[in-house]
């Protein structure tokens, strides 16, 4: 379902499904929550890439894995959103580490749920977004889609894109600013790596914290987040990458956060 590798402290991780289309079910699932709480708990990796192998990143829900089920198909899908899906979401979007998605191939339905919960997502020109819910199976977008496109797009464009199942290309969702950049496609593989090793290079508390902090700034007063961003930096000036990074101020070099001011 899926497979994995580990390099310059980096996981990549990659749904591996071909006879699905790298469909998601609970099995993926399953295997790709495994090796993501693996890699949390592996001090030797500090970032992890999430892609696809073959042509797709995934075509969406395994329609295949819905249509074999005996039970009824609303109590099967709200008691498999409950306990599966919906903690998968979850984990992605709570990850401490960062989390760079490459986009390889298409993105559809859940797959561009999947894909936008990444911190940073890049894709291959070819790639494309679509959620055919509505137009295609008369239900509504799950996998957090609902909400990672409203905030990546304003309310008319997502709702535009949800309704009528258009594709969306990757330069278009590059311009919208939905996903950071997009790549030929010979050169994502490389470009995510790349980035993923230099998001390894810095200090995770750093990262941890700009992460909460970027994240309650969605709900926050003007007020609540000064005080949080107070909070947090008051954590990070007495930590040891604050120190690190000084010395390699004053020493004229980068910091080794690695080494040296992991906190």
């Amino acid at each position: 379902m899926i497979s994995f590798s580990d390099t310059n402290h980096v996981r990549r991780i990659a749904l591996d499904d071909p006879s699905s289309f790298n469909g998601i079910s609970e099995a993926l699932v399953a295997a790709a929550t495994e090796c993501l709480n693996e890699a949390m708990n592996n001090n030797d990796i500090r970032a992890v890439i999430l892609t696809g192998n073959g042509k797709f990143f995934s075509a969406g829900g395994n329609l295949k894995n819905f249509m074999s089920q005996t039970i009824p198909m609303d109590d099967y899908i709200s008691d498999a959103m409950e306990k599966v899906y919906n903690p998968f979401g979850r984990l992605l979007r709570s990850l401490p580490k960062p989390l760079v998605t490459a986009v390889n191939g298409p993105a559809i339905g859940a797959g561009v749920g999947l894909a936008l919960s990444g911190d940073i997502c890049l894709m291959a020109k070819s790639a494309y977004f679509s959620l055919p819910f509505v137009p295609k199976l008369g239900v509504v977008p799950d996998m957090g889609a609902s909400w990672l496109i409203t905030r990546s797009l304003n309310y008319n464009q997502a709702l535009a894109l949800t309704l009528t199942g258009e594709a969306l290309s990757a330069s278009d969702a590059a311009a919208a600013g939905m996903v950071w950049r997009c790549y030929d496609d010979a050169e994502l593989a490389d470009a995510a790596q790349q980035l993923a090793e230099q998001l390894a290079q810095s200090s995770p508390a750093a990262i941890r914290r700009s992460k909460e902090l970027l994240r309650a700034a969605t709900v926050n007063s003007y007020e609540q987040q000064l005080e949080l961003e107070r909070e947090l930096q008051t954590s990070s000036f007495g930590g040891a990458a604050f120190k690190e990074g000084l010395r390699a101020f004053s020493e004229r070099r980068n910091p080794d956060f690695i080494a040296h001011g992991d906190e």
